[in-house]
C-alpha cells in the first residue's frame, strides 16, 4: 500500500507554486469549457435549449491516470438536468464520485455559465507552496478580479482573520456554503478544489509513473472515477503528464507542453 509519507518528494517544493485555469465561453445554446493545470487538461462543449442540457461532449487531454479516458461516460448522467446556477439542484440529481471531480466540477461551472447567458468567463487560481509556520498564499480571480486571497497552512485558513480556522477539507462545502453567495461561492468552491490537487506539488508524480491505484485503496477509494471499482483494480499511472506552470501562466490552456 502506497502512503504519501513513501512518495518521492519534489526537489523543487518550496520554490513556485500550483495553478489552475478554466474558461467558459458561452453562445446561445452551447458552452465550451476548458480546464488545465500542473496535473490536468480538460475540454467540454455543453449544449442546451435555455432550460435543460441537451448534450455533453468532452475530451480527456492530459490525464494522470490510465482509467481518467472513461470518466466521459458517467458525465453523461448530467443530461436532461435543468439549466441553473444553483449547483445543489445538480448535485441532487447526479453523483459526483462516480465522476472525474475535475470534469464534473467543470461541468457545474458551465451549466452555471449557460444559465447566465452568453459571455466569457475565467477563473484564475494560484496556491503557493506552503514554507514554514506563515504557509502559503491562495487566491482566486474571476475575469482578472481578485474574489478571495487566504492564507494557509496544512489544510487551514489563517487569514484573514474572520475565516481562520476553517478547514479546506471536510466541512469546506458546509462552511462556504453559509459565508458566501452567488460568484463568491462558486469561486471559493474552485478555489478549494484547486488547493486539494495542488498538494501533488509535493510529490515527484513522474517518478511514481506506473503506479497502481489500487496501491492507495486503503486511503483513496471512493473519492472518484478512477479510485472506484472496477477502474482502481486496471488504473495506473501515466509519464509524461506533469507540468510547471509557476513560471509560465501564460501556457494555461494551451495544452502545451511547458519549455523549462
Amino acid at each position: 500500500m502506497s502512503t504519501y509519507n513513501s512518495y518521492p518528494e519534489n526537489p523543487n517544493y518550496g520554490s513556485g507554486c500550483f495553478r489552475r485555469r478554466i474558461q467558459l465561453r458561452a453562445s446561445e445554446f452551447q458552452v465550451i469549457a476548458e480546464l488545465e493545470d500542473h496535473n490536468h487538461g480538460f475540454r467540454l462543449t455543453l449544449d442546451h435549449d435555455g432550460s435543460t442540457v441537451t448534450a455533453i461532449n468532452a475530451e480527456t487531454l492530459r490525464i494522470p491516470f490510465s482509467t481518467c479516458p472513461g470518466a466521459v461516460t458517467p458525465l453523461q448522467g448530467l443530461v436532461g438536468l435543468p439549466v441553473t446556477q444553483d449547483s445543489q439542484v445538480l448535485l441532487a440529481h447526479s453523483n459526483p464520485t462516480a465522476n472525474c471531480t475535475h470534469l464534473y466540477d467543470l461541468c457545474l461551472l458551465a451549466i452555471a455559465q449557460a444559465a447566465r447567458g452568453e459571455g466569457e468567463r475565467v477563473y484564475d487560481m494560484r496556491i503557493d507552496d506552503e514554507t514554514g509556520e506563515q504557509g502559503g498564499i491562495a487566491e482566486v480571480r474571476v475575469n482578472d478580479e481578485l474574489v478571495h486571497r487566504w492564507r494557509c497552512r496544512d489544510w487551514t485558513i489563517l487569514e484573514p482573520a474572520e475565516f481562520a480556522g476553517n478547514v479546506l477539507f471536510k466541512g469546506f462545502t458546509a462552511w462556504a456554503g453559509r459565508a458566501f453567495q452567488g460568484e463568491e461561492q462558486r469561486a471559493a468552491f474552485a478555489l478549494q478544489k484547486a488547493y486539494f490537487v495542488s498538494s501533488a506539488r509535493r510529490y515527484d508524480l513522474e517518478a511514481m509513473a506506473g503506479e497502481a491505484a489500487n496501491d492507495s485503496r486503503e486511503v483513496m477509494y471512493g473519492a472518484c472515477y478512477t479510485y472506484t471499482s472496477p477502474q482502481i483494480e486496471q488504473a495506473y499511472r501515466v509519464a509524461g503528464t506533469v507540468r510547471d506552470f509557476s513560471h509560465a501562466e501564460q501556457h494555461l490552456l494551451t495544452f502545451k507542453d511547458v519549455t523549462p
